[in-house]
């Protein structure tokens, strides 16, 4: 659950995160995830592709139980070779 508190979002944990990850091989990109993700229960969805498919977005969701799992996960999958973005 999301509420802003003086004009800053708050985050109640546990929660259900979505990382948006864009990379130029969707099978790679599944890959990486499982990758990071071990242990965790997670879904991988495709959601765009760029119009020659060079470049595709995927979305990722992943239950995180604090503030430092959702960041480590972000930076894992940020330093990953097959994942060129992630927001």
């Amino acid at each position: 659950m999301f509420r802003p508190i003086n004009g800053k979002l708050q985050i109640e944990y546990p929660c259900t995160w979505i990382y948006k990850i864009f990379g130029t091989d969707q099978a790679q990109m599944r890959e990486a995830a499982g990758e990071i993700l071990s242990g965790h229960d997670f879904s991988i969805t495709p959601s765009h592709s760029s119009r020659y498919n060079k470049y595709h977005c995927m979305n990722l969701e992943v239950t995180v139980k604090d503030e430092e799992e959702r960041t480590r996960i972000y930076e894992a999958l940020q330093g990953h070779a097959a994942i060129v973005l992630v927001l």
